[in-house]
């Protein structure tokens, strides 16, 4: 299939030039410890924005934000405050702004739902009640027991960080908080180590990512871990849902013929963008993995609507790469369900973003795992009845 055919191929099924449709706001530029695996800090621009958003910043992006959603009747609009730890930013700033986010929806109608990526270690009472009140969701990053944890999530002075990051989990876990934890896969260890922790601590809802590498570097094969990751979701939901990871969900979403709501599984376009401490307007920001200033563009929210960010070369070439997949994906018959794999992994110097994602033949080895035991275990019912096998449901999506 050529380039053009794949163009006409997004178009068919929809991808259609849409506004910005989730905002991932960077509300400070630093951290209070030291991750081995962090992308954030393998750019050293990061280092050239201020430390925390500032006041006239922040008032700024609330007029953008009211004007976007308001331009383009907006239904939903959801905000990811992000980092660094974002948590630096202090409680009362994430009061002023959830407090801002309610008046808009409530001026335009558009519903705003609010999360937050953190470490956890800053988390007290005074945030849960902070994220309780505001309805903020909470994503946390542990990653799993603390054996494994602790290998790359340190603090500056190179101790292990699991303990509170532990403890700030179970915290959010007891309160009536929308919470879900964020784990890096770690090949060397078993996949039941990390189920086995999260169910211990009473976390249902997880996802354990795919470590961030480009096609330059030669990450260790994921693909063994997340086939066994597949077995034990499996059998914890084989009477009733007990387990939602969320890597495995998508992919099911996925090959089953439907939009994965993450952008790093399934073929449709990354639409966000990155709103920088200083009010500078980026790409998705996992993207600068690629190299020092690669996500930076000109545009700001001093001079710039939201949307017009998509008419900025670097996030339409991001864009559009998210699309426009190279030959042997275009040739692979899990190119709808994979979509090329996550784009910061489809990244290389020589070809920028034309290439299999650097996990292609894992990525393959999952979906190919998948489609073999889910064809073996379910059945689509239609509304008169009728059971279909799987396998033809699959081989339709």
């Amino acid at each position: 299939m050529s380039a053009d055919a794949t163009d006409a191929l997004a178009d068919a099924v929809g991808f259609q030039e849409q506004p910005i449709s989730q905002l991932l706001v960077k509300v400070a530029s630093r951290c209070n410890i030291d991750c081995s695996y962090c992308y954030w800090f393998r750019d050293a621009a990061v280092y050239d924005k201020p430390k925390l958003m500032s006041d006239e910043v922040l008032q700024q992006l609330l007029l953008r934000i009211e004007e976007h959603v308001a331009r383009y009747s907006l239904i939903d609009f959801p905000i990811i405050l992000h980092g660094g730890e974002p948590l630096l930013w202090g409680v009362e700033n994430f009061h002023r702004f959830a407090e801002a986010c309610e008046g808009i929806s409530s001026r335009t109608g558009c519903d705003i739902p609010i999360a937050v990526t953190t470490n956890g270690l800053l988390i007290s009472d005074e945030w849960l009640d902070c994220f309780e009140a505001r309805n903020i969701s909470v994503a946390i990053s542990l990653d799993g027991p603390e054996h494994i944890h602790d290998i790359h999530r340190k603090t500056f002075q190179g101790t292990g960080t699991h303990a509170a990051a532990e403890r700030a989990a179970r915290m959010l876990a007891s309160r009536d908080i929308g919470m879900t934890a964020l784990a890096v896969c770690n090949p060397a260890y078993p996949p039941k180590q990390y189920v086995e922790f999260f169910a211990e601590c009473g976390i249902s809802s997880y996802d354990i990512m795919i470590p961030d590498a480009t096609v330059d570097e030669t990450p260790a094969s994921v693909g063994s871990f997340y086939n066994g990751l597949f077995d034990l979701w499996l059998e914890a939901n084989r009477t009733k849902p007990t387990a939602n990871i969320r890597i495995i969900s998508d992919m099911i979403t996925a090959m089953l013929g439907n939009n994965s709501p993450t952008e790093g599984v399934g073929y449709k376009p990354i639409e966000l963008c990155t709103v920088m401490t200083d009010g500078s307007v980026e790409a998705h920001d996992v993207l600068r993995i690629a190299g020092d200033g690669l996500t930076q563009t000109k545009f700001n929210i001093f001079e710039h609507a939201i949307d017009d960010v998509r008419n900025e070369p670097r996030w339409k070439a991001a864009r559009d790469a998210s699309i426009q997949l190279a030959a042997k994906c275009r040739q692979c018959k899990f190119m709808n369900a994979c979509g090329g794999g996550y784009l910061p992994h489809r990244f290389s110097k020589k070809n920028g973003y034309d290439n299999p994602s650097v996990y292609c033949d894992d990525l393959y080895s999952m979906f190919e795992n998948m489609q073999s035991v889910l064809a073996d275990h379910l059945y689509v019912s239609k509304p008169d009845g009728e059971r279909l096998d799987v396998r033809d449901v699959l081989a339709g999506a």
